[in-house]
């Protein structure tokens, strides 16, 4: 049981982190405004195809799916509006979106989310690791 609340709220907190980021300012932009964290640093070949309302769109509409993702997650872990079983499935394509994410916006501030992004990956979805039986349920 202790593992269940503690993924599930870490969960919930990576999702809160992104809904943060989503819409917080880069302080190493130009002109820092809001929901600009990652489309300041949408790289050159991105940068060449899109315009920079649109690379702010599709930053703010990654990080709300994966922040949303994430508390989804957490919550099924807890049978909170969505059954326990989907919490494995909603935290790989959450993580899967945020590795998207992080890939289009690199920058070394983010070095820790594609950290987290494969390890979910890996450990949650690739080794099925903890078990439902280890979850309590």
């Amino acid at each position: 049981m202790f593992l269940r609340i503690l993924i599930g709220v870490l969960l919930i907190l990576h999702g809160v982190i992104h809904g943060i980021l989503a819409v917080m300012p880069n302080p190493n932009a130009a002109e820092p405004v809001v929901a600009t964290f990652f489309s300041e640093w949408a790289g050159q070949w991105l940068r060449g195809l899109l315009s920079g309302n649109a690379l702010q769109i599709i930053a703010i509409v990654l990080a709300a799916i994966a922040g949303v993702g994430f508390i989804a997650a957490g919550l099924s872990m807890f049978d909170v509006l969505l059954p326990h079983d989907w919490w494995r499935t909603l935290a790989i394509a959450s993580s899967v979106v945020s590795l998207i994410l992080c890939v289009l916006f690199w920058n070394t501030y983010l070095m820790v989310g594609p950290v987290v992004a494969i390890g979910i990956i890996v450990v949650v979805g690739l080794l099925k690791w903890p078990t439902e039986a280890m979850l309590g349920f």
